[in-house]
């Protein structure tokens, strides 16, 4: 059995719902479409808590199958809403956060995002992410497990919202971070 039929009959016995049972069985036989699913901001959190718990995919899993549509890939339309696009992130190196949508797993690096960019940051897997902000950007950030995030490089005009799902997960704000719209929210984790 692979790593998608492990984690797909975990989630099932958490009580999946149908919706989500019956759009695995549409995407299971194409990896686009997989992808697609898994970055459907409802389905994010879930993907990223069974990997970290051990019941989902592995990072190995993903650089070996998924490689092609990793790290800098675009997905369209994933949630349905016309004109957004979505990335998965795996791995080390620094990241233009060109998405609407990004999902940070075994991530180790800086997340840029582009001046004037309204941007979705998921961050997990034990994460460790420096996030940097080039001008008049919004930044809403989930942060999950035992991730850790730094806002050292966040000019004035920019704002960050984050939203923790764990006590393991971890903000640092440096001396760089010059906005004065950070802010801060802990959060329950509902699968």
């Amino acid at each position: 059995m692979d790593a998608l039929d492990t984690y797909y009959k975990n989630s099932l016995l958490a009580n999946l719902c149908s919706d989500y049972k019956g759009r695995w069985q549409v995407a299971r036989h194409s990896k686009e479409n997989l992808l697609r699913l898994s970055l459907n901001q409802q389905s994010i959190p879930h993907t990223a808590t069974f990997a970290y718990q051990g019941k989902g995919v592995t990072r190995e899993y993903i650089e070996k199958n998924f490689k092609d549509y990793i790290n800098g890939y675009t997905i369209h339309d994933a949630d349905n809403v016309k004109g957004y696009t979505y990335g998965l992130f795996v791995g080390n190196g620094d990241f233009m956060a060109d998405k609407d949508v990004c999902s940070f797993m075994w991530f180790n690096g800086d997340i840029i995002v582009p001046q004037t960019k309204c941007v979705t940051l998921y961050v997990s897997n034990r994460s460790k992410a420096n996030l940097v902000c080039d001008g008049y950007s919004h930044v809403r950030v989930y942060l999950f497990d035992e991730s850790r995030i730094t806002l050292d490089d966040v000019d004035e005009e920019s704002s960050v919202i984050i939203y923790k799902y764990g006590r393991a997960a971890s903000v640092e704000v440096g001396k760089f971070c010059l906005s004065d719209k950070v802010r801060m929210f802990d959060k329950e984790l509902r699968l």
